[in-house]
């Protein structure tokens, strides 16, 4: 039998360990869950994942870092970290997020809820990301979150490699921003770039003057070959 200090003991414990989790994954994907409820959105295993991903590289053509704490390589369900697994387990366990298979689905991802309001303390700048993602890309399905997810540059960069478990380079959207922004700069420029101008009648004056030292270049060359 529990006694009452052990109970208050659990419930404390409970809530260090979910307000202010030490594991910077399991903070990320309680964080993307808050804002998801928050936005009306029920998230499945997959779109976590896939949201987390998209939030860090949101985040690093930012250009800052990416910050879930997901080790990213490139699975058969696209952007994924095993570790995942025991995040979700252990949010299922504490009783935070429940699992719920609709029964009319063919998917076997269940949906993930949060049923316990807790308090994530995440920094802004990076609440703003997830809260970006969720609002452009949360009601999409898991299915059309992968296939944009294979356009994103670390998995292009990973299928060209070739094999699956690479690790994702996600500097390569940084990268790519970094390019498109310079090629929009140069555009701008052209743009504002004036004509040439020119003067139709330099090229006549040019042959006159060419034509006048002919005579003397013909002479010159003569006597150089020494032929005179």
């Amino acid at each position: 039998m529990t006694t009452p200090s052990c109970a208050i003991e659990a419930e404390v414990a409970h809530s260090m360990i979910f307000t202010q989790p030490e594991d910077p994954l399991l903070r990320s994907v309680l964080a993307l869950l808050r804002v998801a409820h928050d936005h009306g959105r029920v998230l499945n295993r997959a779109k976590v994942a896939t949201l987390l991903y998209l939030a860090d590289l949101t985040a690093v053509e930012a250009g800052g870092v990416a910050f879930s704490g997901a080790t990213w390589r490139w699975e058969s369900q696209g952007p994924f970290d095993t570790s995942q697994y025991r995040v979700e387990e252990a949010l299922v366990t504490a009783g935070v997020i429940a699992r719920e298979y609709d029964p009319h689905s063919l998917a076997a991802d269940a949906g993930l809820r949060l049923v316990e309001d807790v308090e994530v303390t995440l920094d802004r700048d990076l609440t703003v990301f997830l809260e970006k993602v969720v609002a452009e890309h949360g009601g999409k399905s898991a299915a059309a979150l992968r296939d944009l997810s294979y356009e994103t540059p670390p998995m292009a960069g990973a299928q060209t490699e070739g094999e699956r478990g690479v690790l994702l380079d996600l500097s390569r959207a940084r990268r790519r921003k970094q390019y498109q922004a310079l090629k929009e700069r140069y555009r701008a420029r052209l743009s504002h770039r004036t004509a040439a101008e020119s003067d139709p009648g330099v090229g006549a004056d040019l042959l006159e003057e060419m034509g006048s030292f002919a005579e003397a270049r013909r002479r010159a060359t003569t006597e150089a070959l020494g032929e005179e």
